[in-house]
């Protein structure tokens, strides 16, 4: 249970589309921090991405994170769990940790999702050791599961 208090250690964050720190997490699919670890004290990562049309977030599942998602712009086809279902702007979704999940634009335009990360002591690490593998073309699963909690099916 949280306790009531009247104050914080958060930072106010301001940030336009993709004016923070930006990652490529697959092919056709940007993530850009826009308040980090150190903004939220670890509470949670606050990021937007894009997914071009016919491009997707690979299946995978976080071990130790939590993560929400809300639809801005585009049409996805949706895995949570053993649900495909599709969703567009203003759908929300909770993705608990453990559970499976991928998000692919069916849309002929490019979709915009703005995520959540809880915790978020690792998040960023991992976006940017994905980006510099994806970069690199030196993919290692088995690094990312290791260091990240975050397994790829």
């Amino acid at each position: 249970m949280s306790k009531k208090t009247e104050t914080t250690g958060k930072k106010t964050v301001i940030s336009g589309w993709h004016e923070g720190r930006k990652y490529f997490m697959a092919e056709n699919e940007y993530t850009s921090v826009a308040a980090g670890k150190e903004d939220t004290q670890s509470e949670y990562v606050f990021g937007a991405g894009e997914i071009a049309p016919g491009s997707c977030i690979p299946d995978h599942y976080h071990k130790w994170e939590d993560q929400t998602f809300h639809i801005i712009e585009g049409e996805l086809e949706v895995k949570i769990g053993d649900e495909v279902f599709r969703a567009g702007p203003g759908a929300s979704i909770q993705c608990p940790r453990g559970v499976s999940h991928y998000m692919k634009n069916v849309g002929g335009t490019t979709a915009k999702i703005i995520s959540y990360i809880f915790p978020g002591d690792w998040a960023e690490d991992f976006m940017a050791e994905t980006s510099r593998q994806n970069e690199t073309g030196q993919r290692d699963l088995k690094l990312i599961e290791e260091r990240f909690g975050v397994v790829y099916l």
